[in-house]
């Protein structure tokens, strides 16, 4: 009997995220997390706009949870903590956001004026990996042989 489960391509990353300013995200109703694993996420909740940056925290990250209050036997002596807290997990990836100011781009200074430029490269098929290593050898020796015209003698 064989049994198939799907797997998705998604990942789940845990990142601890500090905001610059105090941000209450419980009055928040639409929150959007661009580039999470790029070198600067950018996080939109409804309007605002925040730009982040990875750092390398001083520690872990610890997440928890309220738990239950433990069953106090002697209320006399026992002191049962006004809250108690469950480990869920840890992280060290930390990134610290910014409010950051969106602009509307305007006039012909905003238009991309550069033209990409492609250049066709010729595929090359190999039979063994020995013959790849010496026709690479081969061209690079031909390209090391060209020398600029205007090279001076020391």
């Amino acid at each position: 009997m064989t049994t198939e489960t799907n797997h998705s391509d998604t990942e789940e990353l845990l990142v601890y995220v500090e905001f610059e300013d105090s941000i209450d995200i419980q009055q928040y109703k639409n929150i959007n997390v661009l580039g999470i694993n790029e070198k600067t996420p950018i996080v939109q909740m409804d309007d605002a706009f925040f730009s982040g940056s990875y750092e390398v925290p001083l520690g872990t990250h610890m997440f928890f949870e309220d738990d239950q209050p433990p069953e106090s036997l002697d209320p006399l002596f026992d002191k049962v903590p006004e809250k108690n807290l469950k480990y869920v997990c840890k992280t060290r990836k930390y990134v610290k956001m910014e409010h950051a100011y969106v602009t509307e781009k305007g006039g012909q200074s905003a238009k991309n004026e550069v033209e990409p430029t492609t250049i066709e490269v010729p595929s090359i098929e190999f039979k063994s990996i020995h013959q790849a290593i010496e026709t690479f050898k081969a061209m690079r020796s031909q390209d090391s042989e060209i020398k600029p015209a205007n090279s001076c003698k020391l």
